[in-house]
């Protein structure tokens, strides 16, 4: 069998009357793993033989499977991360409901308080916070006639997995601790560009108001009814 143009094939046989035995001197260079110097008396049998086995080894060696063996997996895409928003939510989309999970607390050494917010979509979309029109959590202030005095005061991302139609995830808001003294917190989702989940009359949730405080002789931070915010 011989190697032509990468297709291995069977060459042909002849019978040859001759003596049955002859000097040959056989020089084989094909592969570098297999060189054979051969100066012996054979038979034109076995030359026949010892050609086929060594044009096997040629043929066997295909550029394809190196390539084959050597070419890197390709990394699947994650499935636990939600696509992006790129269509505006429409009235009959959405839905939502807020509630605090636990008690705010006070964090980074009393510069920030941090809030725990279940958000529950009860509309029909997935919502995410990411894409071009992405949905996030917003955080106003309001002040204690109960006007919004800082819509756009803080944002906080929803999980990176989004959240899917009729299910709820927990999400983290920090505001500036000082800056809430003497206000509340308003919660709200608001789809970017677009339009305040407010504004399709699904009600935010109001927490507060905050005011410093006294616990144990120190000043401190306080929540709704006055309660002293644990430090974290």
């Amino acid at each position: 069998m011989v190697q032509k143009s990468g297709v291995c094939t069977r060459p042909a046989t002849r019978t040859r009357r001759s003596s049955p035995v002859m000097r040959v001197t056989f020089i084989q260079t094909r592969s570098t793993s297999m060189k054979i110097f051969m100066k012996f008396p054979l038979s034109s049998a076995t030359v026949v033989a010892l050609a086929t086995a060594i044009t096997f080894t040629g043929c066997s060696e295909s550029p394809d499977v190196g390539q084959a063996a050597s070419a890197a997996p390709q990394k699947a895409a994650s499935a636990s991360d939600a696509p992006g928003m790129s269509m505006p939510l429409t009235q009959e989309q959405v839905g939502a409901r807020y509630a605090i999970v636990s008690d705010p607390v006070i964090a980074n050494s009393g510069e920030v308080i941090r809030a725990v917010v279940s958000v529950t979509n009860a509309g029909k979309s997935t919502i995410s916070s990411k894409g071009k029109l992405p949905v996030n959590l917003a955080i106003s202030l309001v002040d204690a006639s109960g006007v919004v005095s800082a819509k756009d005061f803080v944002r906080a991302p929803l999980p990176p997995e989004g959240i899917p139609a009729g299910a709820s995830a927990e999400v983290v808001a920090e505001v500036p601790a000082e800056a809430v003294v003497g206000k509340s917190l308003r919660f709200g989702l608001v789809q970017e560009s677009v339009a305040w989940f407010s504004d399709f009359k699904i009600e935010p949730l109001d927490y507060g108001p905050f005011t410093k405080c006294a616990d144990q002789g120190k000043q401190t931070f306080c929540g709704a009814g006055g309660k002293p915010l644990s430090a974290r």
